[in-house]
């Protein structure tokens, strides 16, 4: 019993505070949800967070117009981590084919509870992303998602 407590204490402050950079790496515009979920694989990592369906409104209605501001200081992200014009999906084929596709696959993989359809609602038009590099950072108002990926 010991044991375990002396292992999961450690861990279960790691992971709050992991969470907590993660989220501030988000513009603070994005209204966030409960849900949360992140996997990793080979040094990349994906994570999801859920929005909450007033920012899933907000943005079904406003569009890409809504990332007009998202760099204002008062919309901005603490820890500014993603850069790029934003751009609406579908996203191009040959984003498939580069290697980022299968980044998302190590969140998927990596993950408990990893959430379905992030890889249909890219091939859809009605999400937006935001990419530099294998840095992308992709909002998906319908299922309602933030999604980051890092290298």
């Amino acid at each position: 019993m010991i044991a375990i407590t002396l292992l999961g204490v450690p861990w279960a402050l790691f992971a709050l505070v992991n969470r907590q950079i993660q989220r501030e790496t988000l513009p603070s515009k994005f209204k966030l949800g409960w849900f949360y979920a992140e996997g990793s694989c080979g040094g990349f990592r994906a994570y999801a967070f859920g929005l909450s369906e007033w920012s899933a409104k907000e943005i079904t209605q406003q569009g890409i117009a809504y990332f007009a501001d998202i760099d204002v200081s008062d919309h901005a992200a603490v820890r500014k981590m993603y850069h790029g014009e934003w751009k609406a999906t579908p996203l191009p084929s040959s984003f498939f084919g580069d290697g980022l596709a299968s980044i998302l696959h190590c969140g998927e993989k990596g993950s408990l509870l990893w959430p379905t359809g992030v890889t249909e609602a890219l091939k859809r038009s009605g999400s937006y992303y935001q990419q530099s590099g294998m840095r992308v950072l992709f909002v998906l108002p319908q299922p309602g998602l933030v999604v980051g990926v890092l290298d």
